[in-house]
């Protein structure tokens, strides 16, 4: 064995475990999609892509997969905002409410989804909140939680509360990273404020692979999104109903196992499984892509 090849060998301990504990559950997971495996049923027949057929053909899955789509882009684009918002914010202030500020709005990002979850149900706030403007203030006015387009609003509100933090991290740094003469110079030539953050500011940003990659990142991410729309199945009353208006494509696996209202074969939850895997990996896939143009 030449010396070149020796390394490697150190590796294979690595690619075992790995292998193990990632790949491994993944294959089998995909076996158990092109059988009619079931809690019932424990055979595994083989079905082939039976099971992918039949899902294309699934309402349910497919609203699943609208209401996921809609919360992932609704929430990243909301985080997106409200970082630059905040970013601004830290960089245009001096070093002590720089540091107050920095250190007040990373604080969401420790706070667990499912508490985010509860925070800003109906129960804990909006009832309050409704009490006083109707009441209080005698407006006749309250936020009605069971329309659509407010838990909707609420669900990416409570996604974007925990995650805008981090888009905030990287357009500081983006910002910090552009050349200072840039400003002068569009001082000199009476600039505006709004005017330096159009053609300057905001251009750096959306041209940097640091913020496309990490938005990419959080929408990978944001697809299994589960905790904050499960908690909102309880708040609306939906809990125990299969293709819920809340009901991402994690929740539809999880009520398809748990409840015992339906009977569902293990296959098919798998399946869908398989296919939130890909969706996943495919953006990953544009992530790797992306980021190789840091690396240039």
């Amino acid at each position: 064995m030449t010396n070149l090849k020796v390394p490697y060998v150190f590796l294979i301990p690595s690619l075992v475990i790995i292998f193990l504990a990632g790949v491994g559950p993944v294959l089998q997971s995909f076996l158990l999609s092109l059988s009619e495996f079931s809690l019932l049923n424990p055979s595994q027949a083989p079905v082939g892509f039976q099971n992918y057929i039949a899902l294309l053909s699934d309402s349910i899955f497919w609203r699943s997969i609208q209401i996921t789509f809609l919360l992932v882009f609704g929430s990243v684009f909301l985080e997106f905002v409200v970082g630059i918002f905040l970013a601004l914010l830290i960089t245009s202030s001096g070093p002590r409410a720089r540091s107050i500020f920095s250190s007040i709005f990373v604080i969401p990002i420790a706070i667990a989804p499912i508490v985010v979850g509860i925070l800003w149900s109906p129960n804990s706030v909006f009832d309050d909140l409704n009490t006083l403007l109707y009441y209080g203030l005698s407006l006749g006015a309250y936020i009605d939680t069971t329309r659509p387009v407010i838990y909707y609003s609420l669900i990416m509100i409570s996604d974007a509360y925990i995650w805008a933090p981090l888009l905030m991290l990287v357009t500081v740094a983006i910002i910090r990273s552009i050349p200072r003469e840039q400003y002068e110079a569009a001082e000199v030539m009476g600039a505006s404020s709004w005017t330096k953050f159009n053609k300057i500011t905001f251009p750096a940003i959306i041209s940097s692979p640091a913020i496309i990659v990490t938005l990419l990142l959080r929408m990978a991410d944001a697809f299994r999104m589960f905790e904050i729309p499960y908690a909102w199945n309880f708040w609306l009353g939906q809990d125990s109903e299969l293709g819920a208006s809340v009901d991402t494509v994690s929740v539809l696996m999880w009520k398809m196992f748990s409840s015992t209202m339906y009977d569902f074969p293990i296959a098919q939850i798998t399946t869908i499984a398989i296919v939130l895997l890909i969706m996943t990996l495919s953006i990953c896939a544009l992530v790797l892509r992306r980021s190789s143009s840091l690396l240039d």
